[in-house]
């Protein structure tokens, strides 16, 4: 799963086609986005749903001694 909305998932979430639209929509709902050079939009998976549906973050192992 990646950390960024897919255009489709994007459109899914806002229920509008074009990105002009979507922009409404996001900024209605407080949804922080980056536009991109093609007029498309970047939204973090993160800041749409939540942390629980955000990809797990790298972690490096960790020894664990019994006690």
């Amino acid at each position: 799963m990646s950390a960024i909305l897919s255009p489709e998932e994007l459109q899914e979430f806002t229920q509008k086609p074009t990105p002009g639209r979507q922009k409404r929509v996001l900024d209605f709902l407080g949804i922080p986005y980056r536009p991109r050079p093609d007029g498309s939009l970047i939204v973090l998976r993160i800041h749409a749903y939540g942390p629980e549906n955000a990809p797990p973050a790298h972690r490096e192992p960790q020894l664990r001694l019994p006690s």
